[in-house]
């Protein structure tokens, strides 16, 4: 009874509840895109489900992270969100991995997952989880939230793109500086597109081809308005 209500649509069903039951996510950052995320995914009954993260909760995360309280700051985000999740949903598995993804690790926990979503705020990670998924071939569905304005993208998939290969070193090193740290960032946006991230998370289990494969969506929330672009791979200038 619990799934009733999205087995009714008809590109789900029974078939399609298995899939997800059945399927293996890792999501990479705890923060403003890891929470609802994670959320949807366990609500809708994705089987196993891992959460690395290495943050504790602090009192500037509460604004946008909203599986944390006041009473949780100072404690590892994976542990609590983990821990929020299974109540919400006995049924499933939920893996904490409470350290920093490295060149040493990334490919030990990412191997064990059908998909990866980025939800991470630093160049480095995003840069580790485009090499290793890769190499694995592994799908990844990439998220970024600055200010208002919101993108979501699926990498390593059918198109073939990577985020090394959209992105001049250039563009990587200038969204390091415009970190939400830096220039902030609005809650609902995070909401808005950990939910599309969600959403391609859900469509890539049902088998169910995404244009956002080979394309990035570009969501500002102050305009109200959105707009796809095709990728192309990145020429550096010679």
């Amino acid at each position: 009874m619990r799934y009733l209500q999205q087995n009714i649509v008809g590109e789900i069903g029974v078939k399609g509840q298995r899939s997800l039951s059945e399927a293996k996510v890792l999501i990479a950052g705890a923060g403003g895109l890891g929470t609802p995320v994670a959320t949807y995914l366990a609500s809708m009954g994705i089987g196993t489900i891992g959460i690395a993260d290495f943050d504790i909760i602090q009192e500037t995360n509460l604004h946008r992270q909203f599986a944390y309280t006041p009473t949780d700051i100072g404690k590892p985000k994976t542990e609590v969100l983990a821990a929020r999740l299974r109540i919400q949903n006995p049924e499933i598995q939920i893996n904490c991995y409470d350290e920093r993804l490295t060149l040493d690790n990334a490919t030990k926990v990412i191997q064990q997952y059908d998909l990866i979503c980025d939800c991470t705020d630093n160049v480095a990670t995003r840069l580790l989880l485009d090499v290793t998924c890769n190499e694995l071939n592994k799908m990844l569905i990439y998220g970024a939230v600055i200010g208002w304005q919101g993108y979501v993208s699926i990498l390593h998939g059918s198109a073939g793109i990577g985020l090394i290969d959209i992105f001049s070193e250039a563009d990587l090193l200038f969204e390091s500086q415009t970190s939400c740290n830096v220039s902030g960032v609005v809650s609902t946006v995070c909401g808005i597109i950990g939910t599309h991230q969600a959403n391609e998370a859900l469509k890539i289990i049902l088998g169910i081809q995404s244009n956002l494969d080979g394309a990035i969506f570009c969501y500002d929330g102050l305009a109200n308005s959105s707009r796809m672009l095709r990728l192309k791979r990145f020429q550096p200038i010679s």
